[in-house]
């Protein structure tokens, strides 16, 4: 009888803590709490892979893929679907003499971390893009530089996919500059 009455207790503890699913669009929308907020619409779909631009000869490469069920960090019952990121700024892409000027995945060995992303952004509609970006190459590759991005596709249903992409900085001091681009037009690859 014990048994079962910890068993019940037990299935009741869980059962209360379990995720609603809905749309990422309803994020915000009132209480986030214990619910799982996933592209169930598809609207990353546009956005994962890898986009380009190229100006003379140095490319901006942009990789973004999905993850799921990321961890709120404000509310450790909340999850939701993000879009990731890295990017490459390559002199001579593609050409034999090549150089990967800057990536963003980097060792750290002071604490032994290597960042795999550093993008971390949502999309409503599968047009629009907004997230946040850390610039780990920033000021000629020494600094990180954090800003918003946002990033409009402009020719949606259209092949190859091209979008506006912008980046603003959330704190710019005297002599600081991101590496990225801060305002281009990118081809989806």
């Amino acid at each position: 009888m014990k048994n079962i009455f910890n068993i019940t207790v037990l299935l009741l503890f869980f059962s209360c803590k379990a995720q609603t699913i809905v749309d990422i669009s309803t994020y915000n929308q009132g209480d986030n709490s214990n619910k799982y907020f996933k592209d169930i619409n598809n609207n990353y779909q546009n956005f994962i892979g890898t986009w380009e631009n190229t100006n003379d000869n140095i490319t901006f490469r942009l990789i973004l893929w999905k993850e799921t069920m990321v961890q709120n960090f404000a509310d450790n019952n909340t999850f939701m679907d993000e879009l990731k990121g890295r990017f490459l700024i390559i002199q001579n892409a593609g050409l034999p003499n090549e150089v990967i000027l800057h990536n963003s995945v980097k060792y750290y060995s002071q604490n032994g971390y290597t960042t795999n992303s550093v993008i971390t952004a949502f999309s409503s509609d599968g047009v629009s893009l907004g997230g946040t970006i850390d610039d780990n190459c920033s000021n000629g590759g020494v600094g990180i530089l954090s800003g918003w991005l946002k990033m409009q596709i402009v020719n949606s249903g259209s092949t190859p996919l091209i979008a506006n992409w912008s980046v603003k900085a959330s704190r710019l001091l005297n002599g600081e500059s991101f590496t990225v681009p801060t305002n281009v037009v990118l081809t989806k690859q």
